[in-house]
């Protein structure tokens, strides 16, 4: 082979193999460019299904704030009843209301659909934004503190019940309990007069109520806080994303 032919033969080798480089290449951009694409279209799905979880989460703790407030308030109204009256062998009525309002409050629940599939499926390295990021892991924390009292609450819930059964003197309720038709856990109540009670199960059931009246402070701070940290991630979503 002569040396023009052979250099004709290298050039177009090299051409033969630069134009499937930049195929290659080519290829590789666009299909890294449509994997993108496809990762911040789910991104912005997860971040729509999100918001929706969020508005549900602030309602949910908005709602429950008062029923706290109203328990703790029923606490305090209990105590000074009993700072008031420490010999007292039986309550007004407007006293057992208090004590029966002190047992309950209404738990803030959230929506965890897709902070699940974030969690679990790998949706959190799609959010590129850090700010984002770091506020959704603020917001789960926040939440788990919440979530992990519920098991106390319903304990304690249950030895307030436990006492008021053993405190609480049945006869003098009986009439309420006939005429009841409700379905609220004040519905068997009398309507009028005192109940009376059984003094050895009082202390017992004021300290149970003490620990409660703290947990359920603790538990308002934290709903405060949870609720003012969803609400700051709301905002947060809807400028990074663009939605409503």
């Amino acid at each position: 082979m002569n040396p023009e032919n052979l250099k004709k033969t290298i050039g177009n080798y090299f051409l033969e193999f630069l134009m499937l480089f930049l195929a290659i290449s080519l290829g590789f951009v666009a299909e890294n460019y449509r994997e993108q694409l496809v990762e911040e279209q789910n991104e912005l799905h997860y971040m729509k299904s999100f918001l929706h979880d969020l508005h549900s989460d602030t309602l949910s703790l908005s709602n429950s704030l008062p029923f706290l407030e109203e328990r703790v308030a029923s606490m305090d109204s209990v105590f000074r009843y009993f700072k008031a009256n420490p010999d007292a062998e039986k309550v007004p009525v407007s006293v057992l209301r208090h004590m029966k309002r002190a047992s309950w409050a209404i738990l803030g629940r959230r929506n965890t659909t897709t902070i699940s599939q974030l969690k679990n499926a790998g949706g959190l390295r799609l959010i590129k934004n850090i700010e984002v990021a770091d506020s959704i892991a603020v917001y789960d924390h926040r939440w788990t503190r919440i979530e992990a009292s519920y098991d106390r609450y319903y304990k304690n819930q249950n030895d307030i019940y436990s006492l008021e059964e053993q405190m609480l003197n049945a006869f003098d309720g009986l009439d309420a309990y006939i005429a009841n038709d409700g379905i609220d856990n004040q519905d068997n109540i009398t309507k009028s007069g005192f109940v009376r009670i059984d003094r050895r199960y009082l202390s017992h059931y004021l300290n149970l109520l003490a620990r409660e009246q703290t947990t359920s402070r603790q538990d308002l701070r934290s709903y405060k806080i949870s609720l003012r940290v969803t609400k700051n991630l709301i905002l947060l979503i809807q400028e990074e994303y663009q939605l409503e």
